[in-house]
């Protein structure tokens, strides 16, 4: 028991769980009023999240979830044949159903905004989207640039990482890492170690293909409510450097915001792709602003 423990992540609220028809999904649940469902990005957990909900919980309901595959939700993950990115919008789909959820807003980070924009195109019943640093599906990529990126990220790679590439991958993830960012740098270390990191690993890889595959840049426009889209000034994650080196994120967010019929663009300073981490005073301002 003691080991599985350390599998497990740790929150600083109690996790529910809810069975869906995808498996157990864990989220947590603080405050009242109007309903916030707060999605992590790729490789990640809800606890990126919690500084967040803790602020917002005194003006909103917030509910982080734990993507299928993830934190405290089933690890094993059937997709039916889906593309992962449409699995998990249609999972926080059932989610928000079964929960009896009306008119929620969806914030979504990283890999989590992609799966935002995807549950807004099919569920009506969202009323606003918040976009943090969204990856994958907004990124005008070519094939063979998708077919590097697919390659690089492979189940081997997350396997093999030591706790020096953990670390340097962590930090390139902030401006500035805080001191508390330790506490996520031991979980993914001490993960290596679980009985079930193999799957943890092969999820993580299923999700990079299908952030390369299912694109919604196109889709964009029929995107008829509210949106916040927010970067961090200095995200070193996008744009995709590899490719885009003399481009900044100001310009992808720009581009972005272009496609969407009702956008609200902000640039939030001395921040990386973890901005809702690191600068999480400065974002929840910005979403308050944005819902009122």
């Amino acid at each position: 028991v003691a080991a599985q423990d350390t599998c497990l992540p740790e929150y600083n609220l109690p996790v529910k769980t809810i069975q869906l028809s995808t498996g157990k999904l864990a989220y947590v649940e603080k405050g009242k009023g109007q309903t916030i469902i707060f999605i992590h990005g790729l490789g990640a957990n809800l606890s990126h999240w919690l500084k967040v909900v803790n602020e917002l919980s005194a003006f909103y309901h917030c509910i982080a979830v734990d993507l299928p595959g993830y934190g405290w939700s089933q690890r094993e993950v059937n997709t039916h044949g889906e593309d992962h990115i449409q699995f998990y919008a249609e999972a926080v789909n059932e989610f928000i159903k079964k929960k009896k959820i009306k008119d929620p807003i969806i914030a979504g980070h990283s890999m989590g905004g992609h799966i935002a924009m995807v549950m807004a195109l099919q569920n009506k019943a969202i009323k606003k989207l918040i976009l943090v640093a969204p990856g994958g599906g907004l990124e005008n990529y070519s094939e063979s640039e998708k077919q590097s990126i697919v390659n690089s990220l492979s189940v081997s790679y997350f396997e093999n990482q030591d706790e020096a590439a953990i670390r340097s991958n962590l930090k390139r993830v902030f401006y500035k890492e805080p001191a508390d960012a330790e506490q996520l740098a031991q979980y993914r270390i001490q993960m290596r170690n679980c009985s079930n990191f193999k799957l943890y690993c092969e999820n993580v890889a299923l999700g990079v293909q299908s952030s390369m595959k299912h694109t919604v840049r196109d889709s964009l426009k029929f995107l008829s409510i509210p949106v916040l889209l927010v970067y961090g000034a200095n995200d070193a994650a996008i744009p995709n450097k590899a490719f885009r080196p003399n481009e900044t994120t100001e310009e992808v967010g720009k581009e972005a915001s272009a496609l969407i019929p009702v956008c609200k663009l902000e640039i939030i300073q001395e921040a990386g792709h973890m901005v809702l981490y690191e600068k999480n005073a400065e974002l929840c301002s910005l979403i308050r602003s944005f819902l009122k």
